[in-house]
């Protein structure tokens, strides 16, 4: 055409601008077909000596599933005297290429509030905590948020399509349910409100908690996480601080809220129709920061207990517990090789713990033959049976024997001083590591001449056990049952596998107590005379099951293996 220069085909030119279209257009295309139709949201953390809880909390942030270059997040640390600054600046220097923006901010300064435990909160403190959510709620608008979304960095988000769904709900002010710890009613939402503004019991609560009626109702209360559509006009009006002219009622964040969402027609919404989180059981007991610490720790192990691995932050790995092996030539987990999700549960509770162990393989008693029990030397202790169902041995409870023996045998074949034994389905005691450093301490302070110590166990007569002379940690213990976990030395080693309990054998919790002379059955003992292992227990206990007979999840690869003999009826384990 006149007056147009066009460049020959074999100019480089056109080849590169080809190659850049064909590079990038179809990613500028994905990224407007994925991300320009998602609201942009506002989040909104306060945080005081949390830093215990941080490193989980905000890995679940990370793995929300949700464009985060249309999150903001904005943190304020109030006043705190643990580490919680220093997480979650580092956490802010290193994640802020991630979102929109990361506006991080810390009082150091440290406020003493009178007859402030960790819980119980004055006028002053409540005041204070209005005026720093007014703050996000204002700066929210200047930025022109879509939402801002209020959450409690004590509340772990399991769900990862949990802020997709709070904003499909399209509601003005709208909650997940977060489901509280075992055998606790207390959530994030209320079903019913008095006239004066406080708590009411109604029949719709218990059924909305337990799901037994899902979806996304009308509350007159919504709490410590919650989600507000600042698109709507009717939450131009919603404010903290100050609170409405009308509102007479206690200085409280969450009741001059709410009050303030009533006056400005913006109901309130509870969504249950799936798991999206949960929260821990807060006390006004917890008097010192050591007791609210204590209180995180058993949140996030019950969290592995319930779930699994808990996520954890890839920018945080730095604050986790320092390693530790105790000062043990080894610490044993004993796993089935097909029971993976009990071994993945370990593998993220030891980490949390940051407890270095080695696995080893469990013998699977359910696959054995008798010719394989003639290659162990394996025979029946003569009349042995279950003291509760009166019944042989099962396959599991052979293998489960010969798992423990396998572990002593190495002991000696290695020639370790010292070992931990851990069963895969056990409970830490939050306190679990600082416990043993105390207990190990204060053997080697008393001199204790010892075999074997319990860490977890079950004691079955309710006779008072005897204190050891000298000793804060440690009892005599009485007739036990389970292996959960003990500490064992090379002598108690020895002494266990010299009394040759594979030709005589009988579940090995029973053993245990047989050998250290605390056995009911005087016609067992008979069968092995020298019953002289010095064995004591941790007291209180610092591991328990995961689960007890009738718990939900209960399961027991021991006790629905099958009998080894002819009978047919199954021990009901305690």
């Amino acid at each position: 055409a006149p007056g147009c220069t066009r460049l020959p085909l074999c100019s480089p030119f056109p080849m590169l601008l080809r190659f850049l279209i064909v590079l990038l257009l179809p990613a500028l295309f994905l990224r407007c077909g994925t991300t320009s139709e998602y609201p942009t949201v506002f989040v909104a953390l306060l945080a005081r000596n949390k830093a215990t809880v941080l490193p989980y909390f905000l890995g679940y942030i990370e793995k929300l599933d949700y464009p985060k270059e249309k999150i903001s997040i904005w943190i304020r640390v109030d006043h705190s005297i643990d580490d919680s600054s220093e997480v979650f600046h580092h956490w802010a220097d290193r994640a802020a290429i991630l979102y929109e923006n990361v506006d991080f901010d810390a009082d150091t300064s440290v406020v003493e509030y009178e007859n402030l435990s960790t819980q119980a909160w004055p006028a002053e403190r409540y005041t204070h905590v209005l005026k720093l959510r007014q703050s996000a709620l204002e700066t929210a608008r200047r930025k022109e948020a879509d939402f801002i979304w209020f959450i409690d960095v004590d509340n772990f988000l399991v769900n990862p399509l949990t802020l997709k769904r709070l904003v499909a709900q399209n509601k003005p002010i709208v909650a997940p349910m977060l489901d509280p710890p075992v055998r606790i009613t207390y959530s994030n939402f209320w079903c019913g409100m008095n006239e004066e503004g406080y708590y009411a019991r109604t029949d719709d609560y218990l059924p909305t908690l337990y799901r037994e009626r899902k979806g996304c109702f009308e509350v007159p209360l919504v709490h410590s996480t919650f989600l507000v559509d600042l698109r709507a006009s009717a939450s131009k009006e919603l404010a903290f601080y100050p609170p409405h002219d009308e509102y007479s009622g206690h200085v409280d964040d969450l009741l001059v809220f709410a009050f303030s969402a009533r006056k400005a027609d913006c109901a309130m919404f509870v969504l249950n129709d799936e798991v999206y989180g949960r929260m821990p059981l807060t006390s006004p007991e917890y008097e010192s920061l050591e007791d609210e610490q204590e209180q995180m720790k058993a949140y996030v192990l019950n969290e592995l207990t319930a779930d699994g691995p808990v996520a954890t932050s890839r920018f945080l790995e730095t604050f986790l517990p320092p390693p530790t092996d105790f000062g043990f030539d080894k610490i044993y987990v004993i796993n089935l090789e097909h029971r993976q999700d009990r071994r993945l549960r370990m593998e993220a509770t030891l980490e949390q713990l940051n407890i270095q162990a080695t696995f080893v393989d469990a013998v699977y008693g359910k696959t054995m033959t008798d010719d394989e029990l003639k290659e162990y030397g394996i025979s029946m202790l003569s009349g042995y049976e279950d003291p509760i169902n009166h019944r042989s041995l099962t396959w599991g409870e052979i293998g489960c024997f010969l798992s423990h023996f396998n572990i002593w045998a190495e002991v000696l074949s290695l020639g370790l001083k010292s070992v931990l034994v851990l069963e895969d389905d056990i409970y830490f005691e939050p306190n679990f590591r600082e416990a043993v450093d105390s207990l190990l301490a204060e053997i080697n302070n008393i001199h204790l001449d010892w075999d074997l110590i319990y860490l977890g166990r079950k004691k079955l007569f309710q006779e008072r056990e005897e204190r050891v002379e000298g000793s804060e940690y440690l009892v005599k213990p009485v007739y036990s049952y389970w292996t959960l976990s003990y500490i064992l030395s090379k002598s108690g080693a020895k002494k266990l596998i010299a009394a040759k309990p594979l030709s005589k054998m009988m579940a090995v919790d029973e053993y245990l107590c047989l050998m250290f002379d605390e056995h009911p059955r005087d016609d067992w003992k008979a069968h092995f005379p020298v019953r002289n292992l010095n064995a004591f227990s941790i007291s209180p206990l610092v591991i328990h099951p995961t689960h007890y007979t009738y718990d939900h999840g209960y399961f027991s690869d021991t006790e629905t293996s099958g009998i080894h003999s002819k009978q047919e009826t199954q021990k009901d384990e305690l």
